[in-house]
């Protein structure tokens, strides 16, 4: 009772540290939409998958405990790391229970019936892990492929969480046993799940609703080891069901609260959310899975509300360019390189989108077809969603005689003909210096010529 309560206080200045501490990292992202239903989560993200962009996010870069969602990652790993899931065998080591026993919170942990002495398949193991959250299977499973060393299979999970880029992740162990440490974000479990559905097997075993492994039935567990996905929202007989959902994974914990990542598809648009941190109860202190109403609503609302919008025309005219000297038309048609599609929300109007026109009010010929002369930028509350390269649509050709008159005033303004006329006058009234200067010597010099000759002709007289 002393470690719990010691555990419980360390979560929590563990968290209060972490979520100061992140109050400058949480972005906010462009062309984000808000559901019209109250999201009880603390941290939620939509993604639409069609298109790999958020649509929605709560809090998305919050760090928080993850639970059973840590198992994707184990899961990814094990995939990567096993040839052949179908014939490789685990046996159950009784040890492991100790483990189980001597957790902070043994009641979060879900069991799928195995026992000590009990050899499944890697695949079966999978199974059960993915679908009831097992934490026989779990465990197992890292213990196996960490190679005797749950530290090792944990490092092997950070070394996967930075390549793949979840920046906010700090894994301690795979099997979800409770930890302070263990800690994540619902962007970087996003990032995850992304990469886990590129996994081969992952996307199949993940969203199977009921498995048994093909050694029940001799081994006389047909009913204990008859799996079903812990997704409510894929079982047609609970009131929790909605048609479109796939499984991937649940999580509850008491510390951490309940979580749940999902697939979501209808009328070919495909949607993945990651809801973290719902309440485990009521505000009457009853069982409740907000986890599964908020992914629910949060999906449903993606589906009637969200769709693909064209809010720039590729073929639209955006205004004229005036072109100077041009041949014939003196003007040129503008429009954008290309168009601008994007998941819009119904509920918000298309005249909230800003457009900012940033081209010239007139340009030079010659000027050609796709040249670009500028660009525009649509903005919605702020926040630019794209930028957009304008082009001409037509040739618009130089005219020889409008470009060569109107080459002259600017001749008469060019410094080179100001430089030029200044060098003109400089050596003109450097010649005109030298011509008087030398019609001066020479004036002298024939005065002096004459009044020598005229000095020997009055001496030869005598």
């Amino acid at each position: 009772m002393h470690r719990r309560f010691l555990s419980t206080v360390l979560a929590a200045l563990i968290t209060a540290a972490v979520m100061i501490g992140n109050l400058s990292a949480i972005r906010a992202e462009a062309l984000l939409f808000t559901p019209n239903a109250t999201v009880q989560s603390e941290s939620a993200v939509l993604m639409n998958l069609d298109i790999g962009e958020i649509v929605y996010e709560k809090s998305a870069d919050m760090k928080q405990m993850p639970g059973a969602l840590v198992q994707i990652m184990t899961a990814v790993l094990v995939l990567e790391n096993c040839e052949d899931i179908t014939k490789e065998k685990i046996k159950a080591k009784e040890d492991m229970y100790e483990i189980f026993k001597a957790d902070d919170y043994p009641e979060d942990l879900r069991y799928a019936h195995i026992e000590a002495g009990d050899e499944l398949t890697v695949e079966d193991l999978l199974y059960a892990m993915l679908l009831t959250s097992s934490c026989e299977a779990a465990y197992m499973l890292t213990d196996h492929f960490g190679k005797g060393s749950q530290d090792t299979f944990t490092e092997m999970m950070n070394a996967k969480a930075e390549e793949i880029g979840m920046a906010n992740t700090r894994f301690t162990n795979g099997t979800s046993l409770y930890s302070a440490r263990q800690l994540s974000t619902a962007r970087d479990m996003m990032t995850l799940l992304v990469y886990a559905l590129k996994v081969p097997k992952f996307e199949n075993m993940a969203c199977t609703n009921v498995y048994t492994p093909s050694s029940a039935a001799s081994l006389g567990k047909e009913d204990a080891w008859t799996w079903k996905h812990s997704n409510l929202m894929v079982d047609e007989s609970s009131d929790n069901y909605f048609a479109g959902v796939r499984g991937i994974k649940t999580g509850n914990s008491t510390e951490g609260g309940r979580c749940i990542a999902c697939k979501g598809s209808r009328d070919g648009n495909n949607y993945l959310v990651v809801c973290m941190g719902a309440p485990m109860k009521d505000l009457e202190g009853n069982n409740r899975f907000y986890h599964l109403e908020d992914a629910r609503n949060i999906l449903e609302w993606a589906f009637v509300h969200l769709s693909f919008r064209e809010l720039l025309s590729p073929n639209e005219e955006l205004g004229e360019v005036n072109v100077r000297n041009a041949e014939g038309e003196d003007y040129v048609v503008l429009r954008p390189e290309k168009g601008y599609s994007c998941i819009w929300c119904d509920t918000t109007s298309m005249t909230s989108v800003q457009r900012i026109n940033d081209w010239p009010k007139e340009v030079d010929a010659p000027v050609m077809a796709g040249d670009k002369l500028g660009k525009l930028t649509l903005k919605l509350s702020g926040e630019t969603l794209a930028e957009v390269d304008v082009v001409a649509v037509s040739n618009v050709q130089r005219s020889f005689w409008r470009y060569n008159l109107s080459e002259i005033p600017g001749f008469f303004r060019s410094k080179y003909l100001r430089n030029t006329v200044v060098l003109a006058i400089v050596f003109s009234i450097l010649y005109i210096a030298a011509c008087v200067y030398f019609a001066f010597r020479y004036h002298d010099e024939r005065k002096k010529r004459e009044a020598a000759r005229a000095g020997h002709l009055q001496r030869k007289g005598k």
